[in-house]
């Protein structure tokens, strides 16, 4: 197809028509396995990081605090981090909580 023709109205890749950038990020046909391993691959990786990224504060401040074997600063370090993460967690669930929503 060339630039001057125009795709029928009812075709879901219209909007790729005029600009090349657009129809290259977005091939014709269909995806192979390759590409959904790959895709599958990048999505648990991300996942483990954001799941690590959500425990190991905790994970952090209970060595701290349990292995600190009278140390005050461990103690003190550990209840701040716990302190820190629980705020931020406490802030996220109310701006959830609080947020207005699209429902009728």
């Amino acid at each position: 197809m060339t630039s001057g023709q125009s795709p029928p109205p009812d075709d879901p890749e219209r909007r790729f028509v005029n600009n090349p950038f657009a129809r290259a990020l977005h091939p014709a046909g269909k995806r192979t396995a390759g590409y959904w391993i790959a895709f599958m691959l990048v999505a648990l990786v991300g996942g483990g990081i954001m799941l690590a990224a959500f425990l190991l504060p905790m994970l952090f401040a209970h060595g701290l605090l349990a292995r600190s074997h009278g140390r005050w600063g461990m103690r003190i370090a550990g209840v701040l981090v716990a302190a820190i993460y629980g705020l931020i967690v406490l802030t996220l669930f109310k701006r959830r909580r609080n947020a207005p929503s699209d429902r009728a």
